[in-house]
């Protein structure tokens, strides 16, 4: 600590100023940091790593310069000037980080044979990654722009940024992105006084009905899908309105829900469009679900008073702010932002564009920031071993995948110790045990991670574990449960044929046998090839 403070006290205050504009335009660019190895989410986890990181360092720095460095308040962000508040680095960071997103995306579908209608990822793990972030970015491109004055060079190059991030959120394919181009074109159109109110009206509604009808047909399956996906929450809500099921609650019932649905109604259209389902693609229902009624209706309350007092400001950065919260609440109800460390960001900028006035009145400045000071120490410390973990869980993954599952146990049974609570970890511990061998310490840390996680994968493999321990009750038990969470999958079936042979029910296996042959393909890949044509020969046999 007496090092940080000598070192803070030797920085001008002009230096510490440039610097910390840095760490502003750093912060929100790491938030497009791109797929790595050595994680055990190669896409998310250096995101959210690499922002903590930076948090990190900003807040000691932001703390350390109030309190040691004399003359900081001088240097200190104002409200005006291009390139020197904390507000316009944080806009550029965004801006720049978007610009070369979408160049990415562009030179992403010119090496692929890209076709409308398959969505690029860009950095990201989905197409909604990708659409959520850019559309996150073009208010602040826009107040870029609305900064520079002319027909600078600058005002050419930020025009640029502004189109970029739009054609990145066509190629992605996201028609929730399409939605919220269109909101955010709505919103730029209506702020032109130029322009006369009934044109502005005939326009937006053009554009509403079209971008509607393009949504709603375009890929229907997708639709169906995600009603059948409200339809099953609902059935949870409404057993639990007021309470709701507790941390994690959407993960350790929906699929058991999904399944009861599939029993009741085996002919059901919607077993050829049901999948693996972590999420109900819409914040406030998962919100409902695990806490209640209470708590999303604050989100709700949270996100319309925020943008109003944003809106009431009528100041460029804070409508910036507004705009790009309005996309964020668009991306709340239609898929899972949060998933992501870029909306969690401009969430807290919004909060602290709007708490700025009240920071500035009050007196209890430097006691906040000897807190964030030590916050940022302790924050610091958990995110080294968070990190040491994660890298050591990663390291020993891919050492399994190489066929040296047996060999490390030890090393997953210390992992153990800190994720015992992770259900990833649960299920990627209880497949390691299977493949070393270990059947009666597979299915203890299956049955601990199905207290946390409903799974498709975990029933499955919960099933082939009870099959080598010859518990073949329990073992279709689960393939069954496994079949009816996603009926359009083979491996359960196959995993009945194999204990139904096992237990010299021969009668049941050709059964089985029959609907595996007449069973219709969804994706035809290499393993529903070879558990056909496996199956088929066996059947001759």
């Amino acid at each position: 600590m007496g090092c940080i403070v000598r070192w803070s006290k030797e920085l001008s205050a002009h230096k510490a100023a440039w610097l910390l504009r840095g760490l502003y335009v750093v912060l929100p660019s790491v938030c497009f940091l791109p797929e790595m190895e050595g994680f055990s989410d190669s896409f998310l986890s250096p995101k959210w790593y690499g922002v903590v990181a930076t948090i990190v360092v900003l807040a000691s720095l932001e703390s350390g310069l109030y309190l040691f460095v004399k003359g900081h308040d001088g240097c200190a962000v104002s409200d005006s000037g291009m390139g020197v508040r904390r507000g316009a680095c944080f806009a550029w960071g965004v801006s720049v980080a978007a610009a070369c997103e979408s160049l990415y995306v562009l030179f992403q579908s010119g090496r692929q044979q890209w076709r409308v209608g398959a969505g690029l990822t860009g950095t990201f793990d989905n197409p909604a990654g990708l659409a959520l972030c850019l559309c996150l970015s073009l208010p602040f491109v826009r107040y870029l722009s609305e900064s520079v004055g002319g027909f600078s060079s600058s005002r050419i190059c930020v025009r640029v940024q502004e189109c970029l991030p739009v054609l990145g959120v066509l190629l992605s394919g996201s028609r929730t992105g399409l939605l919220c181009l269109l909101s955010y074109s709505l919103i730029v159109l209506c702020m032109q006084k130029k322009i006369r109110a009934g044109l502005k009206y005939i326009c937006a509604g053009v554009a509403c009905c079209a971008v509607l009808f393009f949504v709603w047909c375009h890929k229907q399956d997708s639709t169906s899908g995600r009603i059948f996906i409200l339809e099953r929450s609902w059935e949870l809500i409404s057993r639990k309105p007021w309470t709701g099921y507790g941390t994690g609650g959407f993960g350790r019932e929906y699929m058991w829900e999904q399944a009861r649905y599939f029993a009741g109604n085996p002919e059901s259209g919607y077993a050829w469009l049901a999948d693996e389902v972590r999420h109900p693609l819409n914040e406030f229902v998962l919100l409902w679900v695990d806490y209640g009624v209470a708590v999303p209706c604050v989100l709700f309350g949270c996100f319309v008073s925020v943008i109003v007092g944003l809106a009431c400001r009528k100041e460029r950065f804070p409508s910036a702010c507004a705009c790009a919260l309005s996309s964020l609440f668009l991306f709340s109800c239609f898929s899972y932002p949060f998933k992501y460390p870029l909306p969690a960001l401009v969430s807290v900028v919004a909060l602290c564009s709007l708490l700025r006035p009240v920071w500035r009145r009050v007196s209890v400045q430097k006691p906040l920031a000897i807190g964030l000071c030590l916050c940022s120490i302790i924050l610091g410390l958990k995110l080294l071993s968070e990190f040491r973990h994660e890298r050591e869980w990663a390291r020993v993954s891919e050492c399994s995948l190489r066929g040296w599952s047996g060999l490390m146990m030890p090393h997953y049974r210390r992992l153990y110790l800190h994720y015992k609570d992770n259900p990833y970890f649960l299920y990627n511990y209880a497949v390691e045990q299977f493949y070393a061998g270990r059947y009666v310490g597979a299915w203890r840390t299956a049955e601990e991670c199905r207290k946390h996680w409903a799974s498709y994968n975990l029933e499955l493999l919960s099933g082939d574990i009870c099959r080598q321990l010859e518990r073949y009750g329990d073992a279709l038990f689960h393939y069954r449960w496994a079949s009816l969470m996603c009926p359009v999958r083979f491996a359960p079936l196959e995993g009945m044929y194999h204990v139904y042979r096992e237990r010299g029910d021969n009668l049941r296996a050709d059964s089985v046998s029959a609907v595996i042959r007449a069973k219709k393909v969804k994706v035809l890949s290499s393993e529903v090839i070879r558990i056909k044509e496996e199956i088929g020969r066996q059947t001759v046999r």
